[in-house]
């Protein structure tokens, strides 16, 4: 996961160095306060950093404690994950990190669309600083202040030294479904925005993005990494983060997005209604 950013920043600072100085004058979409995102989102970047490293900090469970697992005690919709094939863990590990990884960079293939590309550095300033959001969120909501048992732990066929090793307490929730969904509705949203001329078909978006994090939890579960529902709240915190965040800083023209109608008759008041 640390290599995965670091290399997201690299991608990021390349492109502010070599992309163009000039852009085309339009409407924007998105209102960013450089002096503002720009060092709240290296600061996240780097509260980030260090609670990666307080994690690595957090006590492993002993022998005593792995011997003690019952799996009759997990809830039953959970209880999936601890009947699979153990042979097949390493492989589906390995596809779930290819498949971060390349989910994570997929926001920058947004620049293909002219419109976008014209806001090229406002759209991956947004983009690093969603996925700061998240990771932050990630580490408070999750592993750093809760220690549930990943599902190898219950597998006797594992040696005990894997299973009292770091990281055995930090099921709950699954990183990589949320950094992927993060992505991947960051993208929806983003080309949703820039293309209000869908309308109603902005939603085959939304449902596009639910793919890749359901590919990549389907794995983390065949890893022994994760429970379903682990990865279930993974993508809803992903996908929560990657549409409110740019939607935080949408630009709102002639109340597109927000509309207030008053209405009379047998009930009077007012109709709100808010547009993502």
């Amino acid at each position: 996961m640390k290599k995965y950013f670091l290399l997201l920043l690299c991608v990021f600072f390349f492109s502010v160095t070599y992309g163009q100085k000039k852009k085309v004058q339009h409407e924007k979409v998105y209102k960013l306060k450089y002096a503002i995102d720009a060092p709240v989102t290296a600061g996240l970047f780097v509260t980030y950093y260090f609670g990666l490293q307080s994690l690595t900090r957090k006590a492993n469970p002993d022998s005593a404690q792995i011997a003690a697992l019952n799996k009759s005690d997990v809830w039953w919709f959970d209880r999936a994950a601890l009947y699979q094939d153990v042979s097949e863990m390493d492989n589906s590990r390995n596809i779930s990190d290819w498949g971060l990884r390349i989910v994570g960079f997929m926001p920058f293939l947004l620049f293909i669309d002219r419109k976008i590309r014209k806001d090229w550095y406002d759209i991956a300033l947004l983009y690093l600083e969603t996925q700061a959001v998240a990771q932050n969120v990630y580490i408070l909501a999750g592993p750093l202040f809760t220690k549930r048992m990943r599902p190898f732990a219950y597998y006797t066929e594992l040696p005990m030294e894997a299973k009292t090793g770091d990281g055995t307490t930090d099921s709950w929730f699954s990183g990589h479904t949320s950094t992927t969904a993060t992505a991947s509705f960051f993208m929806a949203k983003v080309l949703s925005d820039y293309h209000p001329e869908l309308g109603a078909k902005k939603w085959i978006l939304y449902a596009a993005a639910f793919i890749p994090p359901a590919f990549i939890g389907i794995y983390r579960v065949k890893a022994l990494k994760h429970f379903p529902t682990d990865v279930f709240v993974g993508t809803a915190v992903g996908a929560a983060i990657g549409i409110l965040i740019p939607q935080f800083h949408k630009i709102t023209r002639k109340n597109e997005d927000l509309s207030i109608v008053p209405f009379a008759g047998k009930y009077t008041g007012l109709a709100v209604s808010l547009r993502f």
